[in-house]
């Protein structure tokens, strides 16, 4: 269940930035070195483990996510880049050192290139051992977190993460295919997983930033509108 403090905090997270983005319409998956993409497989709905690898081609490596899901939220955890099975190269790969509440977990870098609204945060209680998670619902665009890590040219590394969606989607889709492009009632849901450069958008955003004030009340009703849409479509999946 989608917590009172979670959607207050994203409210407020939203307003008191000093512009507000043009409303994402269906964007695609960001550009990017993918080394796995989920869309066509079928959606998880208690945490299940993925596993990918990549061999490196720089002596720095960028450890990406991106995330999307219009109607709901996906919960990712217990992250791990490793070697031959040795140590965890990445830093807060489970989130328990937190902040709880914050889009950058400590160790990671926070991206929202198209302004989605529900974009990641940092989530108590919804671990696979009961504590943190990365809690992430972003609407018809995709945001991602990252995290640089020292690599050595030529050697294969293995990530591997648990994920696991609270909704009642059952496709992965990387965009929503049901008519409605602009809103939680999409049904895009996705998630992507980069090593290498940073992610980049695959298209250019539709311009709109405008200055809160000339848009405020407007934009106090629609994120409401939208607040109880999703908390209703997450508690009917519950």
């Amino acid at each position: 269940m989608v917590t009172k403090y979670l959607k207050g905090l994203l409210l407020a997270t939203t307003l008191l930035t000093s512009y507000a983005y043009a409303d994402p319409i269906n964007q695609p998956p960001p550009a990017g070195p993918v080394v796995l993409d989920l869309n066509g497989t079928t959606v998880p709905h208690s945490y299940q483990t993925y596993t990918t690898s990549f061999v490196a081609t720089a002596a720095s490596t960028n450890i990406s996510f991106a995330f999307r899901e219009d109607p709901a939220f996906l919960l990712l955890d217990n992250v791990s880049v490793t070697t031959g099975g040795g140590s965890n190269l990445l830093t807060n790969g489970n989130f328990d050192t937190g902040v709880v509440g914050s889009s950058a977990p400590v160790g990671w870098t926070y991206l929202n290139i198209f302004g989605a609204t529900f974009g990641g945060v940092v989530q108590a209680g919804c671990g696979t051992g009961g504590s943190n998670c990365y809690f992430d619902g972003a609407v018809q665009a995709y945001d991602s977190i990252t995290q640089a890590i020292a690599t050595t040219i030529g050697l294969t590394y293995n990530i591997a993460f648990d994920l696991s969606d609270n909704g009642g989607l059952f496709t992965f889709s990387a965009l929503s295919t049901n008519g409605d492009v602009t809103d939680t009632g999409g049904n895009g849901v996705n998630l992507l997983v980069y090593a290498g450069g940073l992610p980049t958008p695959a298209t250019v955003p539709l311009p709109g930033a405008l200055p809160l004030f000339a848009t405020g009340l407007g934009a106090l009703g629609l994120l409401g509108w939208r607040k109880r849409r999703k908390s209703a479509a997450v508690t009917a999946a519950a």
